[in-house]
C-alpha cells in the first residue's frame, strides 16, 4: 500500500531513468551550436519547425530522446543531412557507443 500525507494525496516516488549518452551528445550539439544567443525558445523552435518544447527539452541538461523525425526536421531547416549531423556530433563528442547513466526523477506512483 502506498504511504499517504496528511492531505490523502499519493507520495512522489523517485523514478531512476536511464540517460542515453547519445541522446545527451545530440541535444548537447544542438544546445552548444545552433541555440547559441537566441532570443527565446519560441522564436527558435519556429524557425525550425518544431514545438517551443521540443527547444525547451533538447536545452535539458540531460536532454531528452529526441525522435529522429524531429531531429530530421531540424536538420532539415538547417540545410544539413542527418548524417552530416551525425558526422559533426561523433566528431565533438566521439563515439558513444551504448554507454548510459541513470537519474532518479520524480513520478507520481
Amino acid at each position: 500500500m502506498a504511504l499517504k500525507n496528511e492531505n490523502n494525496k499519493q507520495l512522489i516516488k523517485p523514478k531512476k531513468t536511464k540517460v542515453f549518452l547519445v541522446d545527451q551528445h545530440v541535444c548537447n550539439f544542438i544546445k552548444e551550436e545552433w541555440m547559441i544567443d537566441i532570443d527565446s525558445f519560441r522564436e527558435w523552435a519556429r524557425q525550425h519547425n518544431v514545438h517551443e518544447s521540443i527547444a525547451r527539452k533538447i536545452n535539458q541538461i540531460e536532454g531528452y530522446k529526441i525522435p529522429v523525425s524531429t531531429l530530421k526536421i531540424i536538420c532539415f531547416y538547417r540545410q544539413i543531412s542527418l548524417a552530416d549531423f551525425f558526422t559533426l556530433v561523433e566528431s565533438k563528442y566521439g563515439d558513444a557507443e551504448d554507454k548510459f547513466y541513470y537519474i532518479e526523477k520524480k513520478k507520481d506512483i
